[in-house]
């Protein structure tokens, strides 16, 4: 078997076993991290965008804590900052020299911004 397709399987089953983990330093993070933008008082929720520049950071700097491996997410843009919203962001990172990409499924909790990830 060719070493660089071991590598990358070891590191997936790594990825894998550490992700559950992951999931609750991921929620605790996200939670300081991935405030929304302010809502007025005279706006709905609805139109209120979440930062999920911020959901990327957090996602990243769970994956260096837990993987020591450096990772670049990127999240869609435009997500509605509304309680039960759903979203997939994408994790590159590399493995002998190999790009791996993992989902990130990610769900808004609250409308105040709160969001909980894990890997898919």
């Amino acid at each position: 078997m060719d070493l660089d397709v071991l590598k990358l399987k070891v590191a997936v089953r790594l990825l894998r076993r550490v992700i559950p983990s992951l999931a609750v330093t991921v929620a605790c993070a996200a939670l300081l991290s991935a405030c929304g933008s302010s809502a007025s008082t005279t706006s709905s929720t609805t139109n209120t965008k979440l930062d999920t520049r911020r959901v990327a950071v957090a996602i990243e700097q769970s994956i260096r804590q837990e993987r020591h491996v450096r990772a670049k997410v990127i999240c869609p843009t435009s997500v509605p900052q509304q309680k039960g919203k759903t979203f997939f962001c994408i994790a590159s990172t590399e493995s002998g020299g190999k790009r791996v990409s993992t989902p990130f499924s990610v769900t808004v909790q609250n409308s105040q911004g709160y969001v909980t990830y894990k890997a898919e």
